[in-house]
This record gives structure tokens, C-alpha cells and sequence, in this order.
């Protein structure tokens, strides 16, 4: 292992560090993917569990040199600052040189005391919801900017010494990622932690943007999993170095592409972290972002129009609910359950060819809807991806099926898988220079893309190593989530019980929660404000495994403090029938009809 920490008098220039951004290691990298493109597409190639069988259009020319940098990974970043303790301001410009790729700490600033507001969004990408739209007070801490070659920029909070809790937190970044977001790390430093946080491995712009991923095989593993790998690795042991002692556990946490990230810590690299808490996961994000939104997309319309408005899914919503609120035993807009609910549909159509009813649908919405409430099949029906819209999310439905402020008439699932088919797809870049949501073919495509299946997805079921670690996971899912069925997750999690040897085995280190009413990582009408941070670290420190966590709702207003308790999945809330039904005593655990 070749280390190597430049004190600020032997630091390398700015055209030094720009080049060696641009040349280390990665530069292996252009003569992989040349012979990549050189060589005739590869049969036989097996995707990730979860993924579709068949041929792919090459192999991955990353795949081999990032297999050799997790192992060399191991034991990075040791012996920083020469073995002493440094002040906050001495680390800046330290430039570190690792094989796990160099880094440079651009800044280092103290940060006063203070009070902060937790958005939704911080709230939601943290699975600290308990947090959200809350004011909660800031220790005293250190800041430290940086990044890792060639492009994972971070910022990594310190607590001052007496401030901090023992604990690190990787807050790993949600959606495309492409910027680091510092307000993510606020509900994590304001319960004491170390906090760090990346942009993925790249700039970009927020939303489902992938122009950076183009021709860039090195950006694409960085989006995936090496960005926040090595950033942990780093930031781990400048906790070590600064407090004088490493940390006692380390958790990750994160919402949609973040709880796919934190998820597939558990078999990529499973001694990494103690406690892992994931809200949304998109697992299969591969299958999700281009087999499922090019499903829907063509599903709503022809030429990225939609049938649909945010009126017409108002109106659906509501049609929903007439047929399936109160089969958990309480009318109030939330179905704490949705896999028991098979919405009939024919009885919602109409003729609209004139100013007839708002709340019923033409014959082409019908047809949609049947489509878009389904999971994605090829042409003899074979299902190619395990969920299709979850009924009750229909409220929280715009933009992903009505038109996107952004792309005037362009739902967002069309808009995401025209970017992530043209630059993110395909191992070999260049197929997907033609595709788009519209032109997705479900019989040949999910295979040709089987090579990135494997980079992206966190689908494997095989985590014993995790589990021997003595590592536990926290999942969470609201069933209104608009954006990642939780069927998805669902299904996913029945297929670790198969594998792990059963529920009771795999509940003794991997848990599931549904959450009633939750739209996607937060927010919706129903039970988005829940701790789940506290019970992991009590399953995780003490052993303790959570058997209910209670959660209360953030709208309506009129909601004050009604809660509900949240059980292990398959286990929902029912309500009894008796009692106050703002009050968690008055539910009772039932089986979810997904587990029948």
C-alpha cells in the first residue's frame, strides 16, 4: 500500500492536482473501454438476482479494475496527518495519496453553534422523518470539503469533541446526485454524529439530468457505489484521526437511490457498517428507472404526452379509495395495505367526449390505467419487473404520470428513462445513443442491459457475510409512494426470507416496514414522522430488534398528534374498531395480503 500525506509545503500545485484528477488509475480506463467497444457482444452474461436472463451488448471493461480497488480498499486511508491529531484548520490542503484513489481536503472551517430547520427533503434522504419541518439545535463543528480522484466531492461535520456521540454516519445522496447536498447532513449532526456526505461521483444538474455519464464508464461505478465507498473510507479514518479514537459503530442511511446504495453495503461490502437504514429503496434500480418507466411512459401516452392530469389523478385517487379505504378497518384516506386493494377499473369509465364527468375515464385512460396498475411484461407475459403503481399513491402521482413543470407535457418517467437509457443503460454506451422511453422493447432490451444490472442494482439476497458481521438493516416504505412501488421492495424482501432460511432467520438481522400513507421517503397523508434511526441503533448496540416503531402524520393540520404503530413486515396495522383511532393502542398487528 503506497501512502503517501503531503503537510502544505510539499503539496501539489493546482495543474498538478487537475492532473492527476485526470490520470490516476483512471487512466487504464480508455483503453478498456476502446477494447470494449472492439469486441463482438458477450453471450451468456448473468445479471445480479432479480435480473433478466439473456445476452448483453458487452462486458463491463470497469468491472475488473473496481473489484481490485474494493480489495485493496480494506485498509485505505490509514496513518493520515503523519499519525498525530490534527486541529480542524491544519487539514486543510492535506493531499492524501491512497490506491483506493487520492484525495485532497480542499477546506477546514470551525462552524458555530446553532439552530437549523430540517426540510422534507433532508428529513426524507437521512430516514429521520421525526425530524422534519423541525428546528432542532447544531453542536459546534468542524467542516471539511474535499474529494477523491477523479471526482467524488464531500463534506464530512464533525461535532467538537464534547458534542459528539461516538457514531459516523454516511448520508448517501438520492436521485442522479451530482451535487453534494450539506443540509442533508443537519439531522445527523444534530443528534451528535460525524456526518458525511458526496455528490455521487460527479456535477450535475438535480432531477434525473445524465449528461455526465456519457462515455464516462469511471462516472457511471463512482454514481454507483465507489463514490460513497470511498468517501466513508476516508472520512472514517479522519474521524479516527481527529477525536483520537475511531468511531464505535458506523451506520449508512438514505431514501430511493440512496436506500439502494446503503442496501447493497450488506453484500458489497458488508463489515463496513454496523446499522443500515434504507426508506424506498430502489433496488432494482436498473429495472425501475428503464424497464418500469418505459412501461409506463408508453402506457400513458405516444410521444411523451400524457393522458393524464393532475385532475384526472385526483379524481382516480379518489375512485381508489371509494372501492378500497376501510379495508383496514377505518375510512380515512389511507391504505395502510395496498396489496389488498384490486381497484375495478372498468367501473371508473365513461364517455368524455363532451363535458361529461371529471371523475370518470375514457376508454384510453382505462387501457392506461390497466397497464400502468401492472407490472412489466414481456409479449408472452412473463413479468420482467416485480411491481407495477402502488392504488393509493395516486394523489402524489404528479409529475411522474402527469405532465412536469420542467418538460412541459412530459411525465417524469418518460423524461428519467430517456436519460437514463441514452447515457446510463447499456455497458457498451453507444446502444443507447438511439433509445428512449418510447422505443423500449420489453423482449429484448431488459437482457441487453444485464452487465449494468450488476453495477447498479442491490438485488443480491445473499447476505450472510452481513449478517456474520453482526450488521443489521432497517427498511422503510410508504405505501403511497408515488415513485418506488412498494411491492418492489416487497417482493425483494420475500426473496431474502427464501433465501436467508426462513422469517424468523431473516428477521433476527433485517427487518421491513410499511409505512400508511407515506408518499416516496416522506410526505403524503399519512404517517411520515417516525424514528427509525433511534430503533436501529438500539437493535444494533443493544440487541434489542424493533418490534413496533410508532409514526405520526405530518397533514392534515387537523391531525395534531394522531399516531399509528408500524409493525415487521408481513405484519400491517388494522384498526380495532374500538378506542380512539388517534391513539396506536387501538390497532392490532394483521397479515399483509402480500405475505397470502
Amino acid at each position: 500500500m503506497n501512502i503517501v500525506a503531503h503537510a502544505p509545503g510539499g503539496k501539489p500545485t493546482g495543474s498538478q492536482v487537475a492532473g492527476r484528477k485526470k490520470y490516476h488509475r483512471w487512466r487504464h480506463v480508455c483503453a478498456a473501454v476502446l477494447a470494449a467497444l472492439l469486441m463482438p457482444p458477450l453471450a451468456g452474461t448473468h445479471a445480479a438476482d432479480g435480473a433478466t436472463g439473456g445476452a448483453t451488448s458487452a462486458a463491463d471493461p470497469q468491472a475488473e479494475i473496481m473489484e481490485q480497488e474494493a480489495a485493496s480498499g480494506r485498509h485505505a486511508y490509514k496513518n493520515l496527518f503523519d499519525g498525530k491529531k490534527p486541529g480542524c484548520a491544519a487539514m486543510a490542503g492535506e493531499w492524501i495519496k491512497d490506491d483506493a484513489g487520492d484525495a485532497m481536503l480542499l477546506s477546514a472551517r470551525e462552524a458555530a453553534a446553532g439552530n437549523t430547520t430540517i426540510s422534507a427533503f433532508d428529513a426524507g434522504g437521512a430516514v429521520m422523518t421525526d425530524l422534519k419541518d423541525k428546528t432542532v439545535p447544531t453542536p459546534r463543528h468542524c467542516v471539511v470539503s474535499g474529494y477523491v480522484a477523479p471526482q467524488v466531492s464531500f463534506e464530512l461535520r464533525l461535532p467538537d469533541p464534547k458534542a459528539w456521540n461516538g457514531r459516523f454516519m454516511l448520508v448517501a445522496c438520492a436521485g442522479f446526485c451530482g451535487t453534494v447536498t450539506s443540509s442533508a447532513c443537519d439531522p445527523g449532526l444534530s443528534r451528535g454524529y460525524a456526518v458525511v456526505t458526496t455528490n455521487g461521483g460527479h456535477d450535475g444538474s438535480p432531477g434525473f439530468q445524465a449528461a455526465w455519464a456519457h462515455r464516462d464508464n469511471a462516472a457511471r461505478h463512482d454514481f454507483a457505489y465507489r463514490a460513497n465507498h470511498v468517501a466513508s473510507l476516508l472520512s472514517k479514518e479522519i474521524v479516527a484521526a481527529y477525536y483520537g479514537k475511531p468511531a464505535a459503530y458506523s451506520y449508512v442511511v438514505g431514501c430511493s437511490k440512496g436506500g439502494n446504495s446503503a442496501v447493497r453495503y450488506a453484500s458489497r461490502y458488508p463489515a463496513e457498517f454496523d446499522g443500515i437504514l434504507a426508506s424506498a429503496p430502489v433496488l432494482d434500480y436498473q429495472g425501475r428507472v428503464s424497464t418500469s418507466f418505459s412501461w409506463q411512459a408508453q402506457a400513458l401516452g405516444k410521444n411523451g404526452r400524457t393522458l393524464f392530469s393532475p385532475a384526472d389523478l385526483k379524481a382516480l385517487h379518489t375512485s381508489v379509495l371509494g372501492q378500497c379505504d376501510g379495508a383496514d378497518g377505518r375510512t380515512d384516506g389511507i391504505l395502510n395495505d395496498p396489496a389488498a386493494c384490486k381497484p375495478d377499473l372498468a367501473a371508473m369509465g365513461c364517455d368524455r367526449s363532451g363535458l361529461s364527468d371529471r371523475n370518470c375515464f375514457s376508454k384510453a385512460q382505462i387501457d392506461a390505467l390497466r397497464k400502468l396498475y401492472a407490472p412489466p411484461a414481456d409479449s408472452k407475459g412473463q413479468v420482467i419487473y416485480p411491481a407495477g403503481q402502488t392504488p393509493g399513491s395516486e394523489l402524489n402521482a404528479t409529475p411522474w404520470l402527469a405532465a412536469m413543470p420542467e418538460v412541459p407535457g412530459t411525465p417524469l418517467v418518460q423524461h428519467g428513462a430517456d436519460q437514463w437509457l441514452r447515457y446510463m443503460a447499456y455497458s457498451r454506451q453507444s446502444d443507447g445513443d438511439d433509445k428512449s422511453a418510447q422505443n423500449f422493447d420489453f423482449d429484448k432490451d431488459p437482457a441487453d442491459m444485464e452487465a449494468m444490472a450488476k453495477v447498479y442494482n442491490a438485488t443480491a439476497t445473499d447476505l450472510g457475510s452481513f449478517e456474520k458481521h453482526g450488521g443489521k438493516l432497517l427498511m422503510t416504505h410508504g405505501t403511497a409512494d408515488e415513485g418506488i412501488s412498494l411491492a418492489a421492495t416487497v417482493d425483494y424482501y420475500k426473496r431474502l426470507i427464501k433465501a436467508g432460511g426462513g422469517l424468523a432467520a431473516t428477521q433476527a438481522f433485517a427487518r421491513l416496514f410499511q409505512v400508511p400513507g407515506m408518499a416516496h421517503c416522506s410526505g403524503g397523508a399519512g404517517y411520515d414522522r417516525f424514528d427509525a434511526l433511534s430503533a436501529l441503533e438500539t437493535w444494533v448496540e443493544r440487541g434489542t430488534p424493533p418490534e413496533k416503531i410508532i409514526a405520526r402524520r405530518s397533514s392534515p393540520s387537523a391531525a395534531g398528534d394522531e399516531a399509528i404503530p408500524l409493525y415487521p413486515y408481513p405484519l400491517v396495522p388494522r384498526f380495532s374498531g374500538t378506542g380512539d383511532p388517534a391513539d396506536p393502542d387501538s390497532y392490532r398487528a394483521v397479515t399483509s395480503a402480500s405475505w397470502r
